[in-house]
């Protein structure tokens, strides 16, 4: 059950409209910026957050997006600062139409639209990843979706250099590729491409690659199948 959004902070230049959502870190509220005129979307550190070090995590994710949301396919941040409360916050873009998670659960994608989300998606990753940035969550839910129908890649709120190969914390267990649930677990650019592929896979089908309709989807029953099953097909015709 998810919990309450926190109370929004109050911000010099935005006008609070509503939440968005809600995250183990970070709640997002929809702003109206005064000037220029605009609804933005707003990420708000949680407090309970500010003594564990993510403050520093929070401040890296806005350096990262803002070197990298130039690109078409990353959201944009507009700017950062920290409320009269104490908690830092993002200032991004505001995509308003559902993530990729939300319309795949209602419906599978064409071929044709997976590939052009596809193509996109892929060269925001790989821009990061000539940043010597690697993004560690790629999954449907953090790909929204801008006003004119262009996908947007966010939440890099866990991405590391290129150069980390033990790092696994925060990643999406239905997304992730074998090498993530090792010991230690391993993370690299190809982990980013795994990812990638998984989620397409995910908009063409409606469900991750490994979950199966009327059995157990745990995270265990999840990681098993992952490191010891071959993917499954698609089980769709139109799909060469």
């Amino acid at each position: 059950m998810s919990r309450p959004p926190s109370p929004p902070p109050q911000l010099a230049g935005f006008d609070f409209v509503e939440p968005l959502g809600t995250g183990g870190f970070a709640d997002v509220f929809l702003y109206e910026q005064q000037q220029p005129r605009r609804r933005v979307a707003v990420k708000v550190l949680l407090a309970d957050r500010l003594a564990s070090g993510a403050a520093q995590e929070f401040a890296d994710e806005a350096n990262v997006m803002a070197m990298l949301s130039t690109h078409p396919a990353i959201v944009t941040i507009y700017q950062t600062g920290v409320a009269d409360d104490g908690r830092p916050y993002l200032v991004m873009e505001y995509c308003p139409r559902p993530n990729l998670q939300q319309r795949a659960r209602k419906e599978a994608f064409s071929v044709a639209e997976a590939l052009r989300v596809g193509v996109q998606v892929a060269g925001a990753v790989e821009t990061a990843h000539r940043a010597g940035v690697l993004h560690r969550d790629i999954k449907p839910a953090n790909i929204l979706v801008t006003a004119y129908n262009r996908p947007a890649l966010t939440d890099f709120g866990i991405a590391s250099t290129t150069g980390a190969v033990s790092e696994a914390a925060g990643m999406s267990i239905p997304w992730s590729p074998p090498e993530s649930f090792g010991d230690p677990p391993q993370s690299s650019a190809r982990s980013d491409v795994y990812a990638l592929a998984a989620t397409l896979y995910s908009l063409l089908t409606g469900r991750s690659p490994f979950e199966k309709a009327g059995q157990r989807n745990s995270g265990a029953d999840l990681i098993s199948r992952i490191e010891t099953e071959p993917v499954p097909p698609l089980g769709r015709a139109d799909v060469p």
